[in-house]
């Protein structure tokens, strides 16, 4: 029995990998960079396999494949707006299909029990105050949600074409220790500092990286997951002020007063991409951190709590409390 986990050192991947190492089960990992994985691991590598390489390189693929019985398929680039779209094709288009391509081999076929397709929610786009679910339409707002789409289809294909036992898990918001997603609204609170725009009044869903892992594990444990997508997010939406003020009290601090209006945050956002050391994730503001701010994006999670048994244990101002300790620990903050 050997686990196989692409992107094994991203946020998600790192997370799962731990946790399969706590439950002694066989870990292999396809890794980039031997260094970083030996890093990441620390004392865990130890019942670690790492076969270094990229998800495009066909070679190391099929050696990682080799003899998997469970694969885990994170490997992805996190969405940048300065990222050429070219990058996410080949990551999550081409690295999805070369992946398959190296599961499909027939005596493979007879070891490999299942293969969890990590896709994202962000497929279904701006989904407004009603939750989407799983057969919601597509509306993709950028490159990176794209190429999910595509690659979410290509392994649903896979299963329905070549009976590969493929499940695809859709995370919303993953949050919690290792993730520097939200370390911009801690340290803004911190500081006193507004984050809200437009009242904080649209929606988000997001999940801590526990009820995460335990939804893949969910993805790859069910005999009923197999040619499904899920969804996944915490048990309910909140809005961002409901968010920022969890995120004030595992931080002993008040919620900064003030409010930007949109127009001025788009407006500060474009000032900001003309000055010099300014663009992209260096600015303070961005057009596409304001679309994020400022739309709804929720989702409806029935399938899988009916479906798997699915249920989010960890509350949004517990996980908000961890996710400020490991801040601290780590000097984030």
């Amino acid at each position: 029995m050997t686990v196989l986990v692409t992107g094994a050192t991203g946020f998600l991947g790192s997370a799962l990998v731990m946790e399969l190492v706590k439950q002694k089960q066989p870990v292999r990992v396809l890794a980039r960079d031997e260094g970083k994985a030996r890093a990441q691991f620390g004392d865990a590598i130890d019942a670690i396999d790492i076969v270094v390489g990229e998800i495009t390189d066909a070679a190391q693929v099929q050696r990682a494949v080799e003899g998997a019985t469970v694969v885990y398929h994170f490997a992805g680039r996190l969405y940048h707006p300065s990222t050429p779209a070219e990058l996410y094709y080949r990551t999550h288009v081409e690295g999805t299909r070369i992946l398959l391509d190296a599961c499909k081999d027939a005596g493979r076929q007879s070891r490999l029990q299942r293969i969890v397709h990590c896709s994202t929610t962000g497929v279904h786009g701006v989904t407004g105050k009603t939750p989407a679910a799983e057969d919601a339409p597509f509306a993709p707002t950028n490159p990176y949600e794209e190429t999910k789409l595509q690659g979410e289809l290509l392994a649903l294909k896979a299963w329905k074409e070549d009976g590969l036992p493929v499940s695809v898990a859709r995370p919303g918001l993953v949050y919690g220790p290792g993730d520097l997603h939200l370390l911009g609204f801690f340290s803004s609170i911190q500081k006193g500092r507004p984050c809200l725009i437009d009242g904080g009044k649209a929606l988000i869903h997001p999940i801590y990286i526990d009820d995460m892992t335990a939804a893949f594990l969910l993805c790859a444990e069910r005999p009923q997951a197999v040619g499904h997508s899920y969804n996944f997010a915490g048990d309910t939406p909140v809005s961002f002020r409901e968010l920022a003020t969890a995120i004030a009290r595992s931080l002993g601090k008040p919620l900064p007063g003030g409010d930007i209006p949109r127009w001025l945050a788009n407006f500060a956002s474009d000032i900001f991409a003309l000055v010099p050391g300014m663009k992209g994730e260096n600015a303070p503001l961005t057009r596409s951190r304001v679309k994020f701010l400022t739309n709804s994006r929720v989702y409806d999670i029935g399938r899988a709590r009916s479906d798997l048994g699915f249920a989010p244990a960890v509350s949004l101002e517990e996980g908000m409390r961890r996710s400020a300790e490991w801040y601290y620990k780590h000097e984030y903050l």
